[in-house]
């Protein structure tokens, strides 16, 4: 059993090096969703850190937001290429038995998983919009009206005219965002993001997701993303977005 927070764990595995603490981090049978795939052990996750510590030996690792089940981190090479990564963890008897890790990395395609057509993505409900979301907090319900509803003016409510925003692809202001979501919605005529974790902290908000998404030539696919958005007065000042 560990009493280490999430940050002590990843500075113990990403800047001391330590893979040997692993059986102390990870339970035996723990799993990891990563890429769209999930991996099985903790032996098998551990080669996934030590690849890790392979790809980014010689740069600087750094966590910039974490709590106990979520940490927002990144890389940094010398030559000024940096990485992006969001990990979510579950926890027994205190130790990680499950977690998700999404990473942006410079010129990575994520591998393109496609799925026949099954039907509507709410199935059922004909012409309605999107329910209400219920359970998660008021700038959750926010994105939830932008992402879900398509509500572009939302993002006026939602954003301070100074926030930044960076994407799985681009990053920029609230005008570089809507143009971002506008993309999506003409590329994926039905979609539908389902909200699954939330955490707050300090003056940040963490929110985890699944994206159901039916493309223009009728191909399906599904995408786990996280954001991690920093608040002030209610307002997203900043906001990293990350799919998998």
């Amino acid at each position: 059993m560990t009493s280490m927070t999430l940050k002590e764990m990843l500075t113990e595995l990403y800047v001391n090096e330590n893979v040997s603490a692993f059986e102390d981090l990870y339970l035996h049978r723990a799993i990891r969703r990563w890429r769209g795939e999930l991996l099985f052990g903790r032996n098998t996750i551990r080669q996934h850190v030590l690849t890790d510590l392979a790809q980014f030996s010689g740069w600087r690792f750094e966590v910039n937001a974490s709590t106990e089940e979520f940490a927002d981190v990144s890389w940094m090479s010398p030559a000024g290429s940096s990485v992006r990564r969001h990990y979510w963890i579950k926890l027994e008897n205190g130790r990680v038995v499950s977690d998700v890790v999404l990473t942006r990395s410079p010129h990575e395609e994520r591998p393109y998983q496609q799925h026949p057509l099954l039907g509507e993505l709410d199935s059922g409900k004909g012409q309605t919009r999107p329910a209400e979301l219920s359970g998660f907090s008021a700038t959750a319900d926010c994105l939830h009206k932008i992402w879900n509803c398509r509500s572009i003016s939302s993002i006026t409510d939602l954003y301070c005219g100074e926030a930044h925003w960076s994407g799985p692809d681009c990053e920029g202001g609230p005008e570089e965002l809507k143009v971002w979501w506008l993309q999506q919605f003409l590329a994926y005529p039905k979609s539908h993001i389902t909200f699954e974790r939330e955490i707050a902290f300090e003056n940040y908000l963490a929110l985890q997701w699944q994206w159901a998404r039916i493309d223009i030539n009728g191909h399906r696919d599904r995408v786990a993303g996280s954001a991690c958005l920093r608040l002030e007065n209610g307002k997203v000042t900043e906001e990293i977005l990350l799919t998998d």
